[in-house]
């Protein structure tokens, strides 16, 4: 049976990067470079948040299910300690936009997940323990 991670990372990335494009064209044209970098930052945290999963994913595919539940775990918690250290300790740049990150980052977090359950409902495989 094919592995189901790696379609998934492209049907992802294949949505979420030309809304990444856009967002970041809109920014410019109408806020400014600022609004464009910032909408372009965000949508790119929010896919590697996400495709960082997918890709523990298809490591762990075969692993069996208590392996992979504890893989997926792990990652987790490290991207989320992780991604939050960063943002905390880098702090906001003077050059970021709030409202265009945030409003980027929230359309493509809807929009990843939106395919991610298409795809996986999609997949019709049940992953039980």
């Amino acid at each position: 049976m094919p592995s189901v991670w790696l379609p998934m990372l492209r049907r992802c990335l294949a949505i979420c990067v030309p809304i990444a494009v856009l967002a970041a064209a809109a920014g410019a044209v109408l806020a400014g470079w600022g609004a464009g970098a910032s909408a372009l930052g965000a949508a790119a945290l929010v896919m590697a948040f996400f495709a960082i999963s997918l890709l523990v994913g298809h490591w762990f595919a075969s692993a069996g299910g208590s392996l992979a539940l504890q893989a997926f775990l792990l990652t987790y918690v490290v991207k989320v300690v992780g991604f939050g250290a960063v943002l905390l300790l880098l702090g906001r740049p003077d050059w970021v936009d709030p409202a265009w990150f945030v409003g980027t980052a929230v359309v493509t977090l809807i929009a990843w997940q939106v395919a991610e359950l298409v795809g996986f409902a999609r997949s019709r495989r049940l992953y039980l323990p």
